[in-house]
């Protein structure tokens, strides 16, 4: 039995920190056959155990986990899985998550709606403009802040007036914005 064969094993172990430990270190070692059981995972009824599933699928970046990491973005409960799922999809990168993750920029958790801006900025879709620019209003100063991020790396012209309006040079937090502007050949502000 090898290192992922003897890992994939401990997913199952009754000891909650044991499936987190084999998780955690599928993930790292990054290889393909543990792509189906960490999806398993994915059902535990552990939410470490799921958010640390959703974690290794990212790194591996299997495709097979696109619609798995998808389901449980919009239907689990825990906090954690729910912002883990988002970042996982957005390091796999798959233009399928674009829709999902745009419906998570409304979630009522912030921590939800930032990785999903974060997600939908390394995808880099042009699907997803019109809803981060919406997200430039969001009450939580760290969305919007993600979001000019996400519209930066997109590159589409249409982000440059909302995040030319939605800037304050009195507001520190605003480098995101800056930095977007600077990405889209807009740097001077006040044109």
């Amino acid at each position: 039995m090898d290192d992922v064969e003897e890992k994939v094993a401990a997913l199952k172990d009754y000891d909650e920190s044991v499936r987190v430990s084999a998780a955690l270190s599928l993930g790292n070692i990054g290889d393909e056959r543990a792509v189906g059981p960490l999806i398993d995972a994915l059902k535990d009824d552990k939410n470490d155990v799921r958010q640390q599933a959703a974690l290794a699928l990212g790194k591996i970046g299997d495709e097979m986990g696109i619609e798995p990491l998808i389901h449980v973005m919009k239907q689990d409960d825990a906090l954690f899985v729910r912002f883990n799922a988002a970042a996982a999809l957005g390091k796999i990168g798959d233009e399928r998550a674009v829709e999902p993750l745009i419906d998570s920029l409304k979630n009522d958790r912030a921590n939800v709606r930032y990785c999903a801006a974060e997600a939908l900025g390394k995808i880099g879709d042009e699907r997803a403009v019109e809803p981060l620019i919406d997200a430039l209003e969001d009450e939580e100063m760290l969305v919007c802040s993600m979001a000019a991020w996400a519209l930066g790396c997109i590159g589409d012209e249409r982000a440059i007036e909302p995040l030319v309006a939605s800037f304050k040079e009195d507001d520190p937090n605003m480098i995101s914005h800056y930095k977007a502007l600077q990405k889209l050949g807009h740097s001077n502000i006040g044109d």
